[in-house]
């Protein structure tokens, strides 16, 4: 062989692979939409079953791509000239990224219960990497076949497929479990790195004797054991329970709960069938109810399903007030006996009033108490600068006040000038910016300000640093970074700033 025809042969098996590469690309990058949207029926049961191998193969190319990052940081740091290479092992992690893909992709289109948008950007994230994946195996030929010449390119494309692979990761792993999974029971620093709140935050400690039966006992019962399949972003059946009008309409196997009803109720069918059995609720490896868990839901059903009942609206015997005892505080159940203790008539009246065109938001903050507390929790973007605005009588008495994801602005804000026993104020996911800034500064009991997901600035903050009793502030998800919270600590240095990543 002379030297003239080394050259030749040395490229012959690289541009074979990079034009299988190319097309191979290009094939994953059009399969979404040559197949188009998903069936309601979805595909036939063998697919189902090949399908159901994409959560065992993904973990090979995670795995593979793991150890190709790690030899390829050894070998930068190497100067040993015969370092081994990582082109076989970056060729099976592209295989294997490639079948995990495509039985990914026969997963989507067979089983259709999953939240669409979440799905979908999962299924894109594991296509990209995919084909990251075979594009970096094409460029490793390419380096060994030129002795090393674009390595950086190499790298650059690694550590590109292993980001995109991180992030179609999560997704899957939110689809999987639900949201919190992995941090639900999370290290409070930890947490605070996360951006997340501590836990407890949202859960009052007592909570008032005429806490309505939805709210305070089933849904505690509900997100414990069942939102996790049945949410926003997963929705198994086409079934969500984390709000009431969608947990009483049901899914695909029709109503969930029938009011009056708990025998006949699908919900309560699926809990009580055999462990054994596959339609049994929760599925294996999920935390089955309690049975006093199961007993209030029963009841609750039974009684009517209402979304406002109070607890002392319904007829309870001893076995239903113990179990109400194991979900609600027993400050709530059975109160200590108190001095007596005049509530305001004229409050009193105000907040039966408003009660009725807020259910179960409006509260007094305890039996004997002329404070109120009030959460929008319940009616999201039902809710905005109007209905804030007839709230107004009550603000003065008002002590803590969740406008967490409703519509409320800056001018709505405005209103809460007379809130000047205000301890605790939820704006997260609010149209909030700094302009609402110096008049929340203005309120002089705040303890907790929750500013997560709105428009408030570096310079928009520093305006609260007249609120020296304020002790914890959320600002993740802002346009608040380091140095403004830097800044801000400077000033109020008694105040735990909680900032995400």
């Amino acid at each position: 062989m002379t030297d003239s025809q080394k050259p030749r042969r040395s490229v012959i098996a690289p541009v074979f692979i990079t034009f299988a590469g190319i097309l191979l690309i290009a094939a994953l990058a059009g399969l979404p939409f040559l197949a188009g949207p998903p069936t309601e029926e979805g595909l036939p049961d063998l697919a189902k079953f090949i399908g159901r191998f994409h959560p065992v193969v993904l973990h090979l190319p995670i795995g593979m791509l793991v150890w190709v990052l790690v030899r390829e940081s050894l070998n930068a740091f190497s100067k040993r000239p015969d370092a081994s290479s990582s082109r076989t092992v970056m060729g099976f992690a592209a295989a294997s990224a490639v079948i995990a893909a495509l039985l990914g992709f026969v997963l989507y289109h067979s089983m259709p219960d999953y939240d669409r948008e979440l799905a979908e950007r999962h299924l894109y994230g594991g296509l990209a990497f995919s084909c990251a994946a075979v594009a970096a195996y094409v460029i490793k030929v390419w380096v060994d076949a030129r002795e090393g010449a674009g390595t950086c390119l190499y790298r650059f494309v690694l550590l590109a497929s292993a980001g995109i692979m991180a992030f179609a990761s999560h997704d899957g792993a939110s689809l999987t479990h639900g949201k919190g999974y992995l941090t639900d029971y999370a290290p409070e620093p930890l947490r605070r790195l996360l951006g997340m709140e501590p836990r407890g935050t949202d859960k009052p400690g007592s909570q008032p004797a005429d806490q309505s039966v939805y709210a305070g006992v089933i849904v505690p019962i509900l997100e414990s054991k069942c939102y996790s399949c049945h949410n926003e972003e997963k929705q198994k059946g086409r079934f969500r329970m984390d709000q009431y009008d969608l947990l009483l309409a049901g899914g695909k196997e029709g109503e969930a709960i029938i009011p009056g009803k708990s025998a006949e109720s699908n919900v309560i069918v699926r809990v009580e069938l055999p462990e054994d059995d596959e339609e049994h609720m929760p599925p294996e490896g999920k935390k089955d109810l309690e049975d006093h868990e199961v007993m209030l839901i029963k009841w609750w059903i039974d009684s009517g399903a209402s979304k406002d009942a109070k607890l002392a609206d319904l007829k309870a015997d001893d076995a239903i007030k113990s179990a109400i005892a194991k979900i609600v505080p027993a400050s709530a159940e059975n109160p200590q006996a108190k001095p007596a203790f005049k509530v305001d008539d004229s409050l009193k009246t105000l907040v039966t009033q408003l009660g009725k065109e807020f259910p179960a938001a409006l509260q007094f903050e305890a039996q004997n108490s002329n404070h109120v507390v009030f959460t929008a929790a319940g009616l999201r973007d039902k809710f905005g600068d109007a209905e804030l605005a007839k709230l107004g009588p009550v603000l003065p008495s008002m002590v803590s006040l969740d406008l967490s994801h409703t519509r409320v602005t800056d001018s709505g804000v405005k209103a809460l000038a007379g809130a000047t026993d205000l301890k605790s104020l939820r704006l997260a996911k609010t149209q909030v910016t700094d302009a609402a800034l110096p008049l929340l500064a203005g309120l002089p009991q705040l303890e907790s300000l929750n500013l997560y997901g709105t428009l408030v600035t570096n310079q928009g903050i520093l305006q609260l640093a007249s609120l020296t009793g304020l002790k914890k502030l959320y600002l993740w998800q802002s346009k608040v970074d380091a140095a403004g919270v830097s800044a801000l600590k400077e000033k109020l240095p008694g105040c735990e700033i909680i900032m995400g990543m």
